[in-house]
């Protein structure tokens, strides 16, 4: 999967997280620069992407916790 993605429409809902503010400003600066160069730093695809592998992970273990199959 590649990092910088060409400009596209996306229809997306919103989720808020809290970051340190350390990150959240080299993810504005990162935008930003990736904007200037006709780019998109696509934040949302990322944390679907790190959310979906941590989710089937948790289901795992949650399964194994409770000797049933995982999931």
């Amino acid at each position: 999967m590649s990092i910088l993605k060409p400009k596209a429409k996306n229809q997306t809902g919103t989720l808020s997280v809290r970051l340190p503010l350390d990150l959240c400003a080299q993810i504005e600066r990162l935008r930003n620069d990736a904007d200037a160069a006709g780019l998109v730093f696509d934040v949302s695809a990322l944390v679907a992407d790190s959310l979906a592998k941590a989710v089937k992970l948790a289901r795992a273990e949650i399964a194994a916790a409770s000797g049933q199959p995982g999931g």
